[in-house]
């Protein structure tokens, strides 16, 4: 705790939903509004033990005597199991009401079962709520609808670009598909296969590319295959196959990658049958290729 913002670790062996961060929320501004009593007493630690809902982190040693604080209470004569009262050595206000307001302003995990919820109170929780509504009303200006109907409107935002991502996939794979066709017509023949080794469009995915692989293999019974392509801008990746007939002769799909995947940058590996690498110089990949063709003439060569 300091002066801007509060933090509480406690155990949980998972997120707190949007819920429930709203429902401790509501518990926590509820006592705020009510503007109870907070005290401050100073006890014998055997004493302060047997007080009604006394608080302790089990395993911590405490002076003796403590010191008790209560909310909701201003002497322990007239505490009950519903008041807050714990041992603790900090500062507190004297009433819940000065707080203002509580807001969670984020929550993590700081260790294995262990969550941490960070709030803000006062001037700095008005500050939070009102940059948080702001964002809320400039959404409602760019959708154009009223800030209750933000939700509504971007579930649908989100239907439409899955159906237009799938649209897409689609679209790739037909068009891949066209490319991958040309490449097998046009393929040299080395040692009795087919070496297949090509740059495809940028946009491609490792499924679509995976599905034209096996489409490959199907089409050319005996083949050496590298694809290598782009999914943006700092992001290269290869794929490495070899049919059945190959492998049995010694050629491994896995050794092709690692030689090529260091020219992207990168590195990977995979099965004797098929191997992927990724890197992170996509202008490298013509001659990642260069030296897979290569690559592949020498051993089908052999």
């Amino acid at each position: 705790m300091d002066e801007s913002k509060t933090r509480f670790d406690f155990s949980h062996d998972k997120p707190v939903t949007a819920e429930q961060l709203q429902e401790i929320e509501r518990r926590v501004n509820r006592q705020v509004v009510l503007d109870q009593p907070v005290a401050a007493v100073v006890l014998p630690l055997a004493e302060a033990q047997k007080l009604p809902g006394v608080r302790a982190v089990f395993g911590e040693k405490y002076p003796d005597p403590v010191r008790v604080v209560m909310v909701g209470a201003e002497s322990p004569d007239k505490l009950t199991h519903d008041n807050s009262v714990e041992f603790c050595g900090g500062t507190h206000l004297p009433r819940t009401g000065l707080i203002g307001y509580f807001k969670i302003s984020s929550q993590e995990g700081v260790a294995k079962g262990i969550r941490r919820i960070t709030a803000v109170t006062g001037k700095p929780a008005y500050d939070d709520v009102q940059a948080r509504s702001a964002i809320v009303d400039d959404l409602a200006g760019v959708f154009q609808c009223r800030p209750d109907e933000l939700q509504t409107r971007v579930g649908a935002l989100q239907d439409q670009v899955k159906a237009l991502q799938t649209q897409l996939k689609k679209a790739v794979g037909a068009a891949l598909t066209g490319v991958v066709d040309e490449l097998i017509a046009s393929a040299p023949e080395v040692g009795g296969a087919k070496v297949v080794v090509a740059k495809l469009p940028d946009g491609a995915s490792n499924e679509t590319v995976r599905t034209q692989i096996d489409r490959v293999k199907q089409k050319c019974g005996s083949a050496f295959v590298v694809f290598g392509w782009s999914e943006g801008e700092g992001n290269a990746s290869l794929i490495a196959a070899v049919t059945p007939d190959l492998v049995k002769k010694g050629l491994k799909a896995g050794d092709v990658v690692k030689q090529i995947a260091p020219v992207i940058g990168g590195g990977g590996g995979g099965k004797p049958d098929m191997a992927q690498a990724g890197g992170k110089e996509p202008a490298k990949l013509a001659e990642a290729l260069q030296k897979a063709d290569r690559l592949g003439r020498d051993l089908l060569a052999k």
